[in-house]
Parts: C-alpha cells; structure tokens; sequence
C-alpha cells in the first residue's frame, strides 16, 4: 500500500547512526545481484517499498514526482496513459523470492543509475533527475532541486544521486524529466562483422536520424528507429536493410535491456559478464575474446564480455580509456574519484552507514 513512511525511514537511521549500525537500503531487491556478495550479507536491510506512490504528475510539464519506492510498473503506466514515457528506458530486472513479478523501483532506477538502449541519444537517468529528498546518513531530511531544470554552482547534489547505489543518503522523493512517447519504431538488421558494425555506427552518429539503439551480435548489427512516424518512415527507406517484425523487435529490445537475452544467461556459471564503456571508435577485444562472447551496444560505447579473467577484462578497459564492473564486483574507482566520493561521502554518511559497491564500510573492513 502506498504511503509516506518519511518519519519511520528517519527514525531508522537516526537509530543506525546512534548504535553504528550498516544499513543496506533495499526496494525490490531487483539490483541486488550486482552488489559484491559481502555486501549483501553484512547490515541490516532498509526496506523502502512501503514508501511508495506518486505525489505529482503535470504531462504538460513533462515532470513526474513520486516516493522512492514506488514501483516502476506504476511510473511506466501512468506516463503511458499520458502518452508519455521515461526517455533513459531503464532496465527493468526481475526481481527475486515474493517480489519476484515486479520490476524494481523509481528509487532504484536512480540509485543504481543504468540505462537502456537508448542512452545515447535520449540520455542518462542523471540528465532527467529535476530534484531529489533523502535521509542522510544523521537522519536529516534533506531537499535538492526543484521541478524544473536550473543551473547550478558546485555539486548538483540532485543528479549525483544517480550511480550513487545509497551510498549518500536514503532516497524519499525524485522529480524526474519525462517524454513523449515514440509515435512509431521499427527495427533493420544487417549481417556485418563487429568492426564493420563499429564503422557504420560511427557514420550513422553523425547523421541526423531517429537512432534510438544499436547492438552488434553474432555477426548482425540491429538497429531500433524510434520517434515520429515520418522520420521513422523516412530513415528507414534511405538505411534499407532487413526490417524485423514489428513485435519481434520490441521483444528483442527489452530482451536486451532487462538482460532476458540469451547472451546474459551463460551456460557456464564460472563465466562472468562483464558491462565494459569505452569510447565508441576504441579499440575491439583482440584474440583474447571469442566474438560469441561479445554483444556492442550505444553505438561502440557499451560492450558486454562472458569471460573468466577479470585480470584480461580490466587490462582491455583501461587500454581503450575505459572501465569495467561484473556483477558482484566492487565498482571500480580511480585516484581523482575516490577523493571526490570520500569527501561527499563524510559530508553525508560521516559514520558510513549506508552499504553501497563504491564504499567498503567499517562493518566490513572489520569483519573477520
């Protein structure tokens, strides 16, 4: 049932932050399996669900407001009974045990801050947050942004909520950006090898069309036109190729976005899939990687590996200027970074109470 649990979720941490207690702030649990293992066993669960509902929706603002822990299938059909949609296209993973037919929640859309296919070209789910609420590590109530897009000076504390993982606070309440709904999409498919697929990607980038998604898999590049009916119509007379059906293709996308695809369901349990982002003209995996073992997607930026050698997979991310994380990893941080989160984290969490991938807690530094 929805509701404001804004004084429970204070009460909480201010109890966590008296006793020294780790909390790990949870909704669905959908995200859950990228965490690092430990840090799903260690500190007690913050379960956000219970914080729920939409608190304001203007579709001629294109601005939707609602509690964390509403879920995303009630965000997703709201919007679509506008005619409206969430532009980043998140993933919506299954979720695990009693939740186990639900697909996260908007909470957990910005904390974990990963987006679908069309990142690229629609954004991130940072470039759509308005403002944000949330309980800091005190168990202060804290409010950042607004509804409406601002610029500002210094930290735009609003959006590094996004990829934060909780690491800052307890979200309570996000104003995201929305869109229109595409009027029309389709998908082309033409048979290519990675490297030809890499070229013509970077060559369509600098064409003024309706891209909305590209994946190179098993020698076929896919490519998802989406928007207004006429440059959708348009687009795909001039780029030809073989046009998938038209629920096939939406089939395929989600597939690909929620991870349901065959390529992130390995057969080997021992192999790790790796979510590689580099610069799209960067270098392809040499001889190391079998190309059965390799899926591109946003244009060349986003290559997903099936490989046991962490040591190989780290090396090629950082040869090519870029980075890597597998599931149950903890996220990789540089020199530079790792100041910056140290000095946001003492400002927020100073007793670091909250669990998240970037931050190796006491609890943890101290267990046996």
């Amino acid at each position: 049932m929805a509701g404001d649990l804004s004084a429970e979720i204070i009460e909480r941490v201010k109890d966590a932050y008296a006793s020294e207690q780790s909390l790990l702030v949870a909704g669905h649990g959908s995200k859950t399996p990228w965490l690092p293992e430990i840090q799903q066993q260690a500190g007690a669960v913050l379960d956000v669900t219970g914080h729920s509902g939409i608190q304001a929706y203007q579709p001629e603002e294109l601005v939707i407001t609602a509690r964390a822990g509403t879920s995303l299938d009630e965000i997703n059909q709201t919007l679509a009974a506008q005619g409206q949609m969430l532009a980043c296209d998140p993933p919506q993973f299954k979720s695990a045990g009693p939740e186990a037919n639900t697909v996260g929640t908007l909470g957990g859309v910005v904390a974990c801050g990963m987006s679908g296919p069309s990142r690229p070209w629609s954004g991130a789910v940072r470039d759509a947050i308005l403002g944000v609420e949330l309980v800091n590590g005190k168990g202060e109530y804290l409010k950042f942004g607004g509804q409406v897009m601002k610029n500002v000076a210094g930290y735009d504390v609003s959006r590094l909520q996004a990829g934060a993982w909780g690491n800052l606070g307890v979200l309570a309440s996000i104003s995201i950006r929305v869109h229109p709904s595409w009027q029309d999409q389709c998908t082309l498919v033409f048979p290519m090898s990675a490297e030809q697929a890499q070229k013509k990607c970077l060559f369509l980038a600098q064409q003024n069309l309706p891209l909305q998604g590209t994946c190179w898999r098993d020698g076929l590049l896919s490519l998802r036109l989406a928007g207004h009916s006429g440059g959708v119509a348009g687009a795909k007379l001039a780029l030809g190729g073989e046009a998938m059906p038209s629920s096939a293709g939406e089939e395929f996308w989600a597939g690909l976005r929620d991870h349901n695809a065959d390529f992130f369901h390995s057969t080997d349990s021992s192999t790790r899939i790796w979510r590689v982002v580099v610069p799209s003209a960067s270098a392809l995996p040499g001889d190391w990687l079998h190309l059965d073992d390799l899926l591109i997607e946003w244009g060349g930026g986003l290559r997903w590996l099936r490989h046991d050698d962490a040591e190989a997979v780290h090396a090629y991310a950082k040869s090519v200027g870029g980075w890597c994380w597998a599931k149950g990893e903890q996220m990789p941080i540089d020199v530079v970074q790792s100041r910056y989160m140290n000095e946001l984290k003492r400002a927020f969490d100073p007793q670091s109470i909250f669990l998240s991938p970037m931050s190796l807690l006491r609890s943890l530094q101290h267990a046996d």
